[in-house]
């Protein structure tokens, strides 16, 4: 029985936790809201579509490193995660689990530096680490997940990335206000491009799944 995920005819999904399917840090993130600033302290919080808290860690930030606070179990399966700043640190409940995630800086090209999360597993740079109940965070590769496009077949994908294109357009692919005409086309025949791959990709499909006479 072939491994799969949204490609036809596959037999059972793929095997690997989905990333978008874990709870993560994005060390972009941290540094947009100045959080990674020596002496920064408080409660890192994870929010479903709905705006409601599914779970939440404290944090501590030193020179070259933060250091989370975890209590329980958290959940490792919650889509839609949205986080936040909480207002004020509040200290987790249960057993507690604390890992120190060191952060590393690169130079950029036109001054100033990057900030990188150095994985606790390999230490290799990551921008986001994702959460697994055996380690903790840890960068994608160490945290075995993978990404759910990754499971997608090419109808699948040439569907994903249409809708990426419609999301930046009008009702009934418009042009929005502000928007350049040429930009406007270029979207347009992204998305015509994307209707002649899935058609393609249909027509290979159709000769060796068609059913005996």
């Amino acid at each position: 029985m072939s491994k799969g995920g949204k490609r036809w005819g596959a037999g059972r999904p793929g095997w690997h936790v989905k990333a978008e399917q874990c709870l993560r840090l994005d060390v972009r993130h941290w540094q947009r809201d100045g959080l990674l600033a020596p002496g920064r302290m408080g409660e890192w919080e994870w929010r479903d579509a709905t705006g409601h808290k599914v779970a939440g860690v404290t944090f501590t930030v030193t020179e070259g490193a933060v250091t989370l606070t975890r209590g329980g179990r958290l959940p490792s399966g919650v889509r839609g995660n949205v986080a936040t700043l909480g207002a004020a640190a509040c200290p987790p409940a249960g057993n507690i689990a604390t890992q120190v995630l060191p952060i590393t800086r690169t130079a950029c090209h036109f001054g100033g530096d990057r900030p990188w999360f150095a994985c606790p597993q390999c230490h290799r740079r990551a921008a986001v680490l994702y959460l697994r109940d055996h380690f903790g965070f840890a960068c994608r590769p160490c945290a075995q997940v993978a990404y759910a496009s990754q499971s997608e077949d090419a109808i699948a994908r040439a569907w994903r990335c249409q809708g990426k294109v419609e999301g930046r357009l009008g009702a009934h692919g418009s042009k929005p206000p502000g928007m350049h005409r040429t930009t406007h086309a270029k979207l347009a025949a992204k998305i015509s491009a994307c209707e002649q791959r899935r058609l393609a990709a249909l027509v290979a499909w159709l000769p060796s799944h068609r059913r005996p006479a």
